[in-house]
């Protein structure tokens, strides 16, 4: 057997058991204890929670409510709760009205006021219900914590409940006194590209002009932390804040302070291990089992009409698979084995390119990542050139930054392609579009990105001509028509981040600039650089 195949096995059975021993190593559930819980807004609409509660704290529990941000879900919390819960404080991360599971809502009641709106009204619900069972959770030592437009929810929230305890706001300013709300914490990234620390620091001015603000006692406690590891995106995930939200939240709630070294990060490094090794293992075998079959099918003409027969079959048997999971109700294994079939198909399809495929993939996957984080490289150049010191931590933010966007839109697709995964299993319309298409035509998927990539890269390093100004072809037209359209997609997914913080035309179109503009423009200036041109050419 050929000698690739044997690495791509090492490699897989390494990255397998690697993950595995991290997952098992760093147990989430060890010491706590966690439920889903559906409340109701009215008849037909439910919030969907899911609560994390501490096994060795006597109830009732001093608990934070958790508020995700824009085209986040509860997921993009539960590594602070589980933290929290592991540090004896409940925490209950929810999806908002319009993302995860909870109730639907249309595109027009996505607009800012209405999410200003609607997202109180529904952590006001989460209290309530808080509220409602004093025996579970302790009315004196209640929390609220957001992250982006979780965190001007917590804020108002916290405003209008002087109940409310302890107030956390990630990587989102807004206003406060220095006595409404109570025990503030103001936590942003170095590299934050919608909120930069510039603005968190006029906004600590106000909350604590004499600088020294940390009566707990009163409410009146108030902390600004800036972390040299994170951005925007991955504030949610940043160790050192989730450390200081921790810490914070104990003072707050008059408990003792205890530092329990975090296992959340090495969890989601197992997870990226497991899922990886899985792939590239599944590769493998499948182009074992082609390679396997008798030659005498080649001799009788008869190649062609085999891998076909292989190629369905290995599709019918992830589609059984997926049927199983689904029936089953494991909604992670469900959309790993829908990778799988993915990447199967398309290796049974195409088995000499996979690894120039691969190759390749990297590459640009690798200049996405690199023009998407350029924008908070230019945000935190400002604080570095004031804190050279900072520059020590920038290794450790580029290996978090990519690690926790990985895990972050791993989550998102999940959510994508899952309606509901808590209390019942329903894959999404997307979802059983994939499968039907893998199904009828095995590798049309991911053959049919990898032709529409190809044709854009073509496009894009076409030389630029001005010829028959005033022409435009059909095909131009059509070209500039799919342009437009993914243009008003990335808006739309980013028109939420935008508004919270353009309230004026300057700041809307800096914004604009720095999340859109830039990351395309570097990404087309790169792709048609002759050095990319050449490294693309010794990678295939």
């Amino acid at each position: 057997m050929n000698q690739r195949y044997y690495r791509r096995l090492g490699l897989s059975l390494f990255l397998v058991c690697l993950g595995l021993l991290l997952w098992t190593g760093f147990n989430l559930t060890l010491g706590i204890e966690s439920q889903s819980v559906a409340i109701p807004i009215n008849a037909k609409q439910n919030l969907i929670t899911r609560i994390y509660t501490p096994k060795t704290t006597p109830k009732p529990q001093p608990v934070m409510i958790l508020c995700h941000g824009v085209n986040a879900s509860k997921e993009s919390m539960t590594p602070l709760a589980i933290e929290l819960a592991r540090h004896g404080i409940a925490a209950i991360p929810f999806d908002f009205g319009g993302y995860g599971e909870s109730y639907s809502v249309g595109m027009h009641n996505k607009s800012i006021h209405s999410l200003e709106a609607s997202t109180v009204a529904d952590a006001k619900a989460v209290l309530d219900f808080v509220r409602l069972h004093p025996s579970q959770f302790d009315a004196k030592r209640i929390g609220i914590a957001g992250h982006s437009m979780g965190g001007t929810t917590a804020l108002k929230l916290a405003q209008l409940e002087s109940q409310l305890q302890a107030t956390v706001v990630l990587s989102i300013s807004g206003f406060a006194t220095p006595t409404i709300p109570n025990n503030l914490f103001l936590g942003v990234g170095l590299y934050e590209q919608l909120n930069p620390p510039s603005e968190l620091r006029q906004m600590w001015q106000t909350v604590c002009p004499d600088g020294v603000c940390n009566n707990f006692k009163n409410g009146t406690a108030r902390r600004l932390v800036i972390s040299e590891t994170t951005d925007h995106f991955t504030a949610p995930y940043d160790p050192k804040l989730i450390r200081q939200v921790i810490r914070w939240t104990q003072q707050a709630f008059d408990l003792p302070l205890q530092e329990k070294p975090l296992i959340v990060p090495w969890f989601i490094v197992g997870g990226i291990g497991t899922v990886s090794g899985s792939i590239v293992g599944g590769v493998w075998l499948v182009l074992c089992w082609q390679n396997s079959q008798p030659l005498s099918l080649q001799e009788r003409g008869l190649e062609k009409g085999s891998k076909a027969k292989i190629r369905y079959s290995v599709t019918g048997f992830w589609g059984i698979v997926l049927l199983i999971c689904w029936i089953a109700g494991t909604s992670n294994l469900l959309v790993l084995c829908s990778l799988l079939q993915l990447v199967s198909n398309y290796s049974l399809r195409y088995p000499g390119k996979i690894s120039q495929a691969v190759r390749i993939t990297g590459l640009y996957v690798s200049l996405g990542l690199a023009a998407f984080c350029l924008s908070g490289l230019l945000r935190g150049a400002v604080e570095l050139w004031h804190h050279p010191l900072s520059w020590l931590k920038f290794p450790q933010f580029l290996l978090q930054w990519i690690i926790f966007i990985v895990y972050n839109y791993g989550i998102a697709m999940k959510v994508a392609v899952l309606e509901t995964y808590t209390f019942t299993l329903q894959p999404s319309w997307l979802l059983f579009l994939i499968i039907g298409c893998e199904l009828i035509q095995p590798g049309i998927i991911l053959s049919g990105v990898e032709k529409v990539g190809i044709w854009l890269v073509q496009w894009l390093r076409r030389p630029l001509t001005v010829t028959g100004l005033g022409k435009v072809s059909g095909k131009d037209a059509g070209l500039i028509g799919v342009l437009v359209v993914l243009l008003i997609v990335l808006l739309d997914q980013r028109r939420a981040d935008i508004g919270q913080v353009a309230s004026q035309g300057i700041a809307a179109l800096e914004v604009f600039g720095l999340l859109l503009v830039l990351p395309i423009g570097v990404g087309i200036w790169i792709v048609r650089s002759r050095w990319f041109q050449c490294l693309e050419h010794r990678l295939t």
